[in-house]
This record gives structure tokens, sequence and C-alpha cells, in this order.
């Protein structure tokens, strides 16, 4: 009967021991996938990129289509027309963001081949008024343009432009995806 006991004391220790290695081996199979979805889920790294910051500097300067009284407004000025939702004057009438969305996309186009076979295989831009307080709160964040294409596969590069639109600031921020 003695040794009985100590045969079944010993058994149920082995399958405690069992039960305890389980539960280690599910806690750290949990853990693992738990960083495997935030490595996933994490973006692309993005790099400072001076071509990115030329471009956008030299496209505001770009005049465009789009008129105020008889002059031509610049690609910077139709960025501000758009966001007070101005409408272009001339033989077109056109809404100023209209105008904004086809000439940054011709000049993006000009500039950059984007498609999946080259280095260059999608982009972002943004253009976002942003007005804060003195406490740099976010009173307004407004989008005014949103342009992409492709799918973003491998590293990112970019830049940022911005300039004053009172009483907040306007920022046009892109970004290129390399393969």
């Amino acid at each position: 009967m003695m040794i009985k006991n100590k045969n079944l004391l010993k058994s149920k220790r082995a399958q405690h021991e069992m039960v305890g290695f389980i539960l280690i081996v599910v806690i750290v199979v949990i853990i693992g996938l738990i960083l495997l979805v935030f490595y996933i889920n994490q973006k692309p790294v993005r790099s400072l990129s001076s071509n990115v910051n030329n471009f956008l500097q030299a496209s505001m300067l770009y005049t465009t289509s789009c008129y105020s009284g008889i002059e031509p407004l610049s690609l910077k000025e139709l960025i501000k027309s758009c966001y007070r939702s101005e409408i272009c004057s001339g033989e077109n009438s056109k809404s100023a963001c209209d105008v904004l969305n086809s000439t940054f996309s011709e000049l993006i186009h000009e500039a950059w081949i984007v498609s999946p076979e080259k280095a260059e295989n999608a982009y972002f831009l943004d253009a976002i008024y942003e007005e804060k307080d003195e406490d740099e709160v976010t009173l307004v964040n407004q989008t005014i343009l949103s342009l992409q294409e492709g799918n973003c596969t491998g590293s990112r590069v970019g830049g940022e432009h911005f300039f004053q639109q009172d009483p907040g600031n306007i920022f046009v921020t892109m970004e290129l995806c390399y393969t």
C-alpha cells in the first residue's frame, strides 16, 4: 500500500510538472504572437530626402493655370485659395481645389515615375492646414489635399514644406516608397 501511494504521489507530481511546462510554452507562444503582430503592423522607416524637399520647395513657385484677377497663381497661392474654397477666374472658372489636384498630380508624374516595376513604387502627398494655440494644442487640423498612388512596400523617404496662412500654417508633406 505504501509503495502504491509513493507511485501515486510521483505520478501526480509529474502531472503537475507537465501542466506547468505546457503553461509556460503557451505563455511564450502568446507573447511571441503579440510581438509578431507589432512587428508586422509597424510602418516602414521614413528618412528625410533632399530630393523630396527640393521638389516641394520648387513646386511652390510653379505658376498654375488658376488666375486671381489677371495674375496667375503660384502653387503655394493655389493651396491657400483651395483652403479658402475659392474659384479660379478666367475661362475655366474651376474650383481652386480641382486645379490644385490636377496640377500637383502632373508635377509629381513629371518628377517621378511611380510604378510597381520601378524603384519608386508609391507616393503620398498631403497638404494640411493646422492651427494651434499658445500652449501648442491643436485647434484646427484640416486636410486641404491628399494624393496617393501605388502600394508602399519597402522604405520611405520624405520631406515637408510649410508656410503661414494666418492664423495657422499649411504643411505640405510628401513620402516616396522605394523597394
